[in-house]
């Protein structure tokens, strides 16, 4: 189960996320990375030293790879942040690969299995 995160945490990953979407639409990193991907939510560590950046690949079987291209050049990309953002400090970027939908398609495997549908019928 996530942690509740306070209003600023959330305003901080916010404004992260879209000045990254910004960056990367602009095709600043395109040279490097040419697979499309989603952003798909930024968590700031508590002081903000630092944020988890959850990444998904339009094609799931190049998510490693697209993950692995995006922490080689994530210095490259904070700098970038650094100059496109107004906060004191830019936190370090640590990119990964979000999970949401494989747990989803596990739980929806699960609810459509037949164990679970002749419970259901019980």
């Amino acid at each position: 189960m996530k942690k509740e995160i306070s209003k600023r945490h959330y305003q901080v990953g916010e404004s992260i996320k879209r000045t990254l979407s910004k960056l990367f639409l602009e095709g600043r990193f395109e040279y490097k990375i040419k697979d499309l991907f989603s952003i798909l939510e930024v968590v700031p560590s508590r002081g903000f030293e630092s944020a988890v950046v959850y990444v998904s690949a339009l094609d799931q079987s190049k998510n490693e790879e697209v993950v692995k291209k995006l922490n080689e050049i994530r210095s490259e990309i904070r700098y970038e942040l650094a100059n496109n953002s107004e906060f004191r400090t830019t936190p370090t970027l640590i990119f990964k690969l979000d999970t949401t939908f494989d747990y989803a398609k596990r739980i929806d495997d699960i609810l459509n299995s037949d164990d679970v549908k002749k419970d259901l019928e019980e």
